[in-house]
């Protein structure tokens, strides 16, 4: 029944999804994926993946696995693997995660802290200088 609703295009596997015109204040928690088209005002705390799309404007705390943003925050957000924004997409607040990519176009705003993975650590690639022979 819930597919019905669901705008052309978007997977069955999606989650919970809160279209465009919604306006929420207040704690959201989420087990599963989910995806936001309005306006929240208030903390997101998901144990899956959160996309903001490109009409959406959270205004509150985002804690996630991985966090997709196409569209506002405004507020601190901690993905606990990844956060990526794409253009439109814009973060104003600090940020806490192991992965960041940001987009050609989108835009962040605040501190950036980064994890390390467990156990993985990269080594620093250096460059050998090469040495030129005078003729």
């Amino acid at each position: 029944m819930a597919e019905s609703i669901r705008p052309g295009g978007l997977a069955a596997d999606i989650g919970a999804y809160l279209g465009p015109g919604t306006k929420i204040n207040g704690k959201l928690h989420f087990d599963a994926p989910a995806t936001i088209e309005g306006e929240v005002d208030g903390e997101i705390v998901a144990q899956a993946n959160i996309t903001v799309g490109q009409q959406a404007t959270v205004k509150g705390k985002i804690t996630a696995s991985s966090i997709l943003v196409h569209g506002k925050v405004l507020a601190d957000v901690h993905a606990e693997k990844k956060l990526e924004i794409q253009p439109p997409g814009s973060v104003v607040g600090d940020v806490l995660t192991q992965s960041l990519v940001i987009g050609d176009g989108a835009i962040l705003e605040g501190h950036i802290s980064m994890k390390k993975t467990e156990g993985r650590v990269l080594p620093i690639r250096q460059e050998t200088k090469k040495e030129s022979v005078a003729t």
